[in-house]
């Protein structure tokens, strides 16, 4: 995998500059960043900074156990790390993994505590369970990565298998990237997550409300 100086795409988020590195001649989409993964930080950024906005329950990071599903180059999982979020483990496939190591110790100074690596492919049951152990997650977050129609299945079922039965929230950015994956993904959600919010674009930060990219919060029951 081929990295250089150019393009490095930038986050302002929580006071620091926190950059990554792209490879856009690799055949891996994880290798790019995507916008959705900047609205869903800069989305949460602006949430937690004003108390009346909704969605506040989603982003309770004190003690809240997360993981990131399909992580590429890291720039949702270390916002949200920047912003509080500790406990959280970043995960993608093995050959996006350099990509996703290399830009946390690029950015390691700015988070408060490093976040966890580990492989996850979502249709392995081994990966699966080992990750749901010793529990499963208050937080599931995942930014752009509904893109082909075969891996939806696998997709939700990685959602629901991680997500915390009772409690599990998904935070997911989003963009349409596929008609017939798009259809799919919203058939089945409903199974796993009955409750989905889509957050009004006025909640959105401003300079970040890119027109096709969208925020979700997943639940499985509603708000108390």
């Amino acid at each position: 995998m081929r990295f250089t100086a150019s393009p490095v795409v930038e986050l302002p988020v929580g006071g620091a500059v926190l950059s990554f590195e792209q490879d856009n001649d690799s055949f891996e989409v994880g290798t790019s960043v995507w916008n959705s993964s900047l609205v869903l930080v800069k989305f949460a950024e602006r949430c937690l900074g004003d108390a009346a906005l909704p969605f506040a329950d989603a982003l309770r990071f004190a003690g809240a156990r997360a993981i990131e599903l399909g992580a590429g180059c890291g720039p949702a999982g270390m916002g949200l790390s920047r912003l509080g979020l500790a406990d959280l483990v970043l995960t993608d496939t093995a050959a996006v993994l350099p990509a996703l190591r290399r830009n946390l110790r690029r950015n390691r100074r700015h988070l408060p505590r490093a976040p966890r690596l580990a492989q996850l492919h979502w249709n392995c049951p081994a990966h699966l369970a080992q990750l749901a152990a010793p529990r499963r997650y208050d937080l599931v977050v995942a930014a752009d990565v509904v893109y082909v129609q075969e891996s939806v299945p696998h997709l939700v079922a990685a959602m629901d298998a991680l997500a915390d039965a009772e409690r599990g929230v998904v935070l997911l950015g989003y963009q349409i990237r596929s008609p017939e994956a798009h259809q799919a993904f919203w058939d089945a959600v409903p199974a796993a997550f009955p409750v989905i919010e889509k957050v009004p674009r006025e909640h959105l930060d401003p300079e970040y409300a890119f027109e096709e990219s969208d925020v979700f919060v997943l639940r499985r029951r509603p708000r108390q």
